[in-house]
């Protein structure tokens, strides 16, 4: 069993077909790239299977269960999926504080909150930026603490739009590492 699945996945803005019976399966721990010039859709794919937006037609399964249902099984397949944007938002708060938000949310206790992110900040090689305010980092800087973000809440799959699209070379490869280290060090789906 896949872990997402699509099936016939069609997606339409005005008036123009942007997804077309789209059929993937991908497995868990599997890393599955997209690729494209620009306006092809894999942003909104990667919106649909986030499941922030809902398809024209079609059917995206998660571990073998329809997204296509509301209320709280709907709540809770997305809280299993963490995503970031190619220009990620930051809050106005410390750097440590953006990354523990999702844990937070999810009433995850103080305790394991901070061993968390101390690990996080480590891994991102952000440890000394721990206080400082997340608006005033670079883009590559700002990429690693919504990579870092997203991962801690240990999500099953990790959605990444064009990570490292606008940064400068170093900053990219900086990211492009730490998603190495994510594949590396961890079971995540990534696409």
């Amino acid at each position: 069993m896949y872990l997402i699945e699509t099936r016939d996945l069609c997606q339409r803005y005005q008036e123009r077909d942007v997804l077309k019976k789209i059929n993937i399966g991908v497995e868990r721990g599997e890393v599955f790239t997209l690729i494209g010039p620009t306006g092809v859709g894999k942003t909104t794919l990667l919106r649909l299977l986030g499941l922030i937006d809902q398809p024209q037609s079609g059917e995206i399964l998660i571990n073998g269960m329809d997204t296509a249902v509301s209320g709280r099984s709907r709540l809770e397949m997305r809280r299993r999926l963490a995503f970031v944007l190619q220009k990620p938002v930051v809050f106005n708060a410390s750097v440590f504080d953006n990354i523990a938000s999702g844990l937070r949310w999810r009433g995850t206790n103080k305790n394991e909150i901070r061993h968390r992110v101390d690990s996080l900040l480590d891994m991102v090689n952000l440890t000394d930026y721990r206080d400082r305010n997340a608006r005033r980092l670079s883009g590559g800087e700002v990429q690693q603490v919504a990579i870092a973000r997203a991962i801690a809440v240990e999500p099953d799959l990790l959605l990444l739009d064009e990570p490292t699209a606008n940064l400068d070379p170093v900053a990219a490869l900086r990211v492009e590492e730490l998603i190495m280290r994510i594949i590396a060090q961890r079971a995540t789906t990534i696409i």
